[in-house]
């Protein structure tokens, strides 16, 4: 077995300790250049020739360091907390990074009140009552929700004590009563986003759920809710025979085509008129309960067709049916938002679920540092940089006008570090000033704070164009994840994301050498920026709105050849078009923005000698999709394999396409590392 690396000692250190000795901090600084090469060494597998494999040649010792990191380090350790040891492994290096802010989080929250000002001592007196009373739990028990907040103010939830009235039932009451607690998607989509027309305004859009949302969770899955909730097997059996026929139908709804013209803008007042059955005005009174529903204020409605079909569907079936697919998608909901396990991290990864905006707020006050975020824009400046050179080439010959929309947008794409800027800090303040939580009412908390998401998102309908910005994110809190760091591309704001999490070891460090920079921080950068030039981004201009040159563009006779290509590929590598074109692009952008499209002048690490630097910077790139291989059960398949596998079918995919991968290794046109036909599109 490999010795622990001194990039081990510098992340994991904390994790085995359970005292609060564990977030006292050291004064011992190892070199971050020896940290960053023992730990790239280390994850590859030089078995593997790179021209074959080359994910394996990067990656292949990635899961045999972590765990070996996280492996026991004494018996008490065994006994304590050996159920937990799967856990404890991260998947993939976006989970290193999540479990080392998680720690750190902790630290905090754990701390004396040292809070320099009011605002900082009434957010993290919150945070605090929150983990607190997650800690508490014993165990994690969804029933409550159902016994706290029942399907109406007339009837309790079927199979939860003896108050179920199906004469009482009302679905769409329902589905209002719980989209004002957070779930969506159920049934019928409801959104506040940014108006497709102006984005400095906002308008509530109802929809179809997406396919996804409707597809059947499955008999085993029901089955276990339900016996979690207590039902009997012989029940939960029968419940779940039901819910998944009703579910089959449900699913089969989404084939209706909208033949009504697409989307439609339209009055509340008159919507109620034009679709009746669906009784609108009695949703949107469970959302805006404070508020008198104004019926002259309109709204985005698109797949009129489906909405009709499933009135149908809900007076055919019966209530007590309809209302156990409603109760287990809540519960299914919740379950998500909750700890996975009661245990510290856990329920710090609960907290950052639960208060983004605080959460990202207390992330970026601890732990940044000033000359990450000015490394970080300096390097995304010069990815701009070049993509504005590529651009210029005009590879796909654009007319001189469609050239200059793109240049303009290109212009307009900005960086965001954080998902809360420093200097919106009085509306962090003015947003909890209202939220009382509990150190002992976990269930209490977690149903206020998604009740405070949605009404401050539909409070975002009636605020004025003047008082928003190109940076106003706070519509995506009620979606957002921000117990994970990775970044992200906002459309309507033509903006690039950069949660102050992603900033951590082992992908980051302010001393980190330009290559590493280029080469992992500079992709992610990359990646998301090209999200505004792939598919679906080009149909938004530079002020957000959705009136791009789509069409135009895509009848140019070149980018229909590069769209073909990709499309061809489609079988591998990233699930959409969008992500197989982002990683394309962003691969070129990272590596001719650093190499400056200058002839190598054979310079070499000399922590690592035996590699050029154009081969360190795509063993870089690669280490940073390493992700851990799952055990699986005979014949069972999991979403985390299914990661993993896509994660190394990127690495390869990517490479393949690039002509100087191949260069660099001495691949030959036989090797797996060869696309028979390289695809560009930019």
């Amino acid at each position: 077995m490999l010795k622990l690396s001194l990039v081990a000692l510098l992340i994991f250190s904390l994790a085995w300790r359970l005292t609060p000795t564990a977030c006292r901090q050291t004064n011992a600084s190892p070199n971050i250049q020896q940290i960053i090469a023992k730990q790239l060494q280390s994850y590859m597998d030089l078995k593997t020739h790179p021209c074959e494999n080359f994910y394996q040649y990067a990656c292949g010792n990635w899961q045999i360091q972590q765990q070996e990191q996280h492996s026991p380090r004494d018996g008490q350790w065994v006994k304590d907390r050996a159920p937990f040891h799967g856990q404890l492994i991260p998947s993939d290096t976006l989970g290193l990074i999540d479990q080392s802010v998680n720690r750190k989080l902790e630290c905090v929250l754990r701390r004396k009140n040292e809070s320099s000002s009011e605002l900082d001592s009434t957010i993290l007196e919150q945070m605090r009552r929150y983990y607190r009373s997650c800690k508490r739990l014993r165990p994690y028990n969804l029933k409550k929700y159902l016994l706290i907040l029942p399907p109406s103010n007339g009837t309790q939830w079927p199979s939860v004590g003896r108050g179920w009235r199906p004469e009482r039932f009302d679905w769409i009451l329902t589905l209002g009563r719980l989209r004002l607690h957070g779930l969506n998607g159920v049934l019928v989509r409801e959104d506040v986003l940014p108006r497709w027309d102006d984005s400095r305004t906002y308008c509530i859009y109802v929809n179809k759920p997406s396919r996804q949302e409707t597809l059947p969770m499955g008999e085993g899955a029901v089955i276990e809710l339900l016996l979690d909730i207590g039902q009997t097997k012989r029940t939960a059996n029968a419940l779940s025979r039901l819910v998944n026929d009703f579910e089959q139908k449900l699913h089969r709804l989404q084939e209706l085509e909208d033949d009504e013209l697409g989307a439609r803008e339209m009055q509340l007042g008159y919507l109620e008129t034009y679709l009746p059955q669906l009784r609108w005005l009695s949703f949107m009174r469970q959302v805006r309960t404070d508020f008198e529903l104004d019926l002259h204020s309109t709204l985005i409605i698109e797949n009129i067709p489906y909405l009709r079909a499933l009135s149908d569907l809900m007076d055919s079936e019966e209530p007590e049916t309809v209302c156990s697919y409603i109760m287990l998608k809540w519960l299914t909901f919740l379950k998500q938002q909750g700890p996975a396990d009661i245990s510290r991290s856990e329920c710090v990864a609960s907290l950052r679920r639960a208060m983004p905006l605080a959460s990202s707020w207390l992330v970026g006050q601890q732990f940044s540092h000033p000359d990450s975020e000015s490394n970080v824009r300096s390097l995304f400046q010069r990815l701009k940089a070049r993509f504005t050179q590529i651009l210029a080439e005009n590879r796909l010959r654009l007319s001189s006008p469609l050239l200059l929309i793109l240049q303009q947008k290109l212009r307009a794409v900005h960086l965001q570090l954080g998902f809360f800027q420093p200097d919106k800090a009085e509306n962090l303040q003015q947003y909890h000033v209202h939220i009382d939580l509990s150190g002992h009412s976990f269930y209490g908390n977690q149903l206020v704070l998604l009740r405070k998401r949605v009404e401050a998102n539909h409070n975002l309908v009636f605020m004025s164009s003047t008082n928003s910005s190109d940076s106003n994110v706070s519509y995506l809190a009620e979606s957002w994840q921000a117990s994970n760091s990775s970044p992200l591309y906002v459309r309507p704001r033509n903006l690039v994301l950069v949660p102050h999490g992603l900033l951590q070891l082992p992908i980051w460090h302010r001393n980190i050498s330009d290559l590493q920079q280029h080469a992992v921080i500079g992709f992610a950068l990359a990646h998301e920026l090209a999200h505004g030039f792939d598919i679906t981004g080009i149909d938004y201009d530079a002020l957000g709105n959705i009136m791009g040159p789509i069409e135009e563009i895509g009848a140019n006779m070149h980018f229909r050849q590069g769209f073909n290509c990709l499309q061809q590929q489609m079988g591998t590598g990233s699930n959409w078009i969008d992500e197989k074109l982002a990683d394309f692009v962003a691969l070129r952008l990272s590596y001719e923005s650093f190499f400056g499209l200058r002839v190598d002048k054979k310079r070499r690490d000399p922590l690592m000698p035996q590699f050029s630097q154009r081969q360190l910077f795509f063993i870089s790139f690669a280490q940073f999709f390493c992700s851990r291989t799952p055990v699986l059960s005979q014949g069972s398949q999991s979403e985390a394999h299914l990661k993993h596998a896509v994660n190394e079918l990127r690495v390869i995919k990517t490479l393949e396409n690039f002509q100087e991968f191949s260069a660099e290794f001495g691949c030959d046109k036989k090797s797996k590392m060869q696309a028979s036909h390289r695809c560009r599109l930019w």
